[in-house]
């Protein structure tokens, strides 16, 4: 960040909670978020769906087993109690 940037900050922390909740309320007024960028978008949306391909690809080849979900619960309840951690329901 550029040095500007860093004193526009140390001067918002010796503001009090009041001020930077009114600076904040302003700043949101009259700045809006850029809209996100469809490529960027499309980029994480193909890589997903190359992730899913190779998942499925290893499972059609025998590569990874898979689990029942009753079987994961007893699994992840059995490390639970191994290491005394209490599950929150």
């Amino acid at each position: 960040m550029t040095a500007m940037v860093e004193h526009i900050k140390r001067e918002i922390r010796s503001l009090a909670p009041a001020e930077v909740d009114h600076l904040l309320r302003d700043l949101q007024n009259e700045y809006t978020m850029p809209a996100p960028d469809d490529t960027a978008t499309s980029s994480v949306e193909a890589e997903w769906d190359a992730e899913i391909d190779r998942r499925v690809q290893e499972i059609e080849e025998g590569k990874v087993e898979l689990v029942s979900g009753a079987d994961f619960q007893r699994r992840t309840d059995a490390l639970f109690a191994e290491l005394g951690l209490k599950r929150l329901a």
